[in-house]
């Protein structure tokens, strides 16, 4: 493995509608690591196909076909080490595999990181705090992640003003209830923030001077009941903060073709390989469960024998 890159994806296909141009975008990207919202059933494995990659798709949840799911690079930098089944969820379960970096001699690194693409319920702000939360079970010392979900939610100083709506599903759905009035939903943003986790546009934005990172993602669509032109970015990529110095670009892929595909648009995230590399073989400090019981007797001292 020669490349001085890794280049992840993440973007919701809307409905599944347009994957096959929305697949031949990507393929135009070179993607190590693919990222998707929306995968509809009986797409992954034509995609995976398409796009040259191995598919992984969340457990599937009643109530919709809007699956969550993972393409990993086959024999790129990128290994494969575990798939885990998130049904919990309440609503779409997301999609979670674990990575280590392949070297330049095709050995594995010794820590691992916890990939996640995640679609928040749209309907339930309860639910998407429920969301939020659990990604703080990746979120413990030593361990690495990164996630890319539609969240659905704003960060934090972000959505609203709410008045010009009669799309009065929509504000109640992007808002919760609390001290009497509604707030704007951003919690989730507030919640892996608290966790720990560095958000990536935020990072490029104010660490790496590329403010364009924090561009909408949605919204330039017309909606009836809708104020047009109320652009933002609900879809949004959170990583461990021990993995934000490998991060060197951070970019929302606009372009009228994009608009047109989907009601979403692709976010790119650049790390370097050496910077990884180094991240990867660091040693760690993580809990490791253990069993008391089982501690070695000790040996009985020479007064006790007496």
């Amino acid at each position: 493995m020669n490349a001085s890159t890794i280049t992840a994806l993440n973007w919701n296909v809307e409905k599944g509608i347009n994957w096959e141009e929305a697949a031949a975008w990507v393929q135009q990207q070179a993607p190590d690591i693919l990222f998707q919202q929306e995968v509809q059933p009986g797409q992954l494995d034509a995609q995976a196909e398409r796009l040259v990659m191995d598919g992984y798709i969340a457990v599937h949840r009643p109530g919709s076909n809007n699956d969550n799911g993972i393409f990993l690079k086959r024999g790129g930098p990128l290994a494969f080490v575990e798939e885990y089944e998130q049904s919990w969820a309440p609503w779409h379960a997301p999609a979670n595999i674990a990575v280590k970096l392949r070297d330049d001699d095709g050995t594995l690194s010794p820590r691992q990181i916890s990939c996640v693409s995640g679609h928040a319920c749209y309907w339930s702000p309860e639910h998407r705090l429920t969301e939020a939360k659990w990604c703080s079970t990746l979120a413990k010392p030593g361990w690495l992640a990164v996630h890319f979900w539609d969240w659905n939610s704003y960060r934090t100083g972000e959505g609203g003003p709410w008045d010009g709506y009669t799309d009065h599903a929509f504000v109640a759905n992007r808002t919760y209830h609390e001290a009497g009035r509604r707030h704007t939903d951003d919690r989730p943003d507030r919640e892996l923030l608290a966790a720990g986790y560095v958000e990536m546009a935020r990072h490029a934005a104010q660490r790496l001077d590329q403010t364009d990172a924090l561009n909408a993602s949605s919204g330039y669509r017309d909606h009836p009941g809708r104020p047009p032109g109320r652009r933002y970015c609900i879809d949004r990529g959170y990583l461990s903060a021990e993995l934000s110095p490998a991060l060197t670009r951070f970019t929302v892929c606009d372009t009228p073709d994009l608009r047109r595909l989907s009601d979403h648009l692709p976010l790119r995230a650049e790390f370097d390989v050496a910077e990884l590399r180094t991240i990867l073989h660091r040693p760690a400090a993580t809990y490791q469960p253990h069993d008391n019981r089982r501690a070695p007797v000790p040996e009985p001292t020479a007064s006790a024998t007496a």
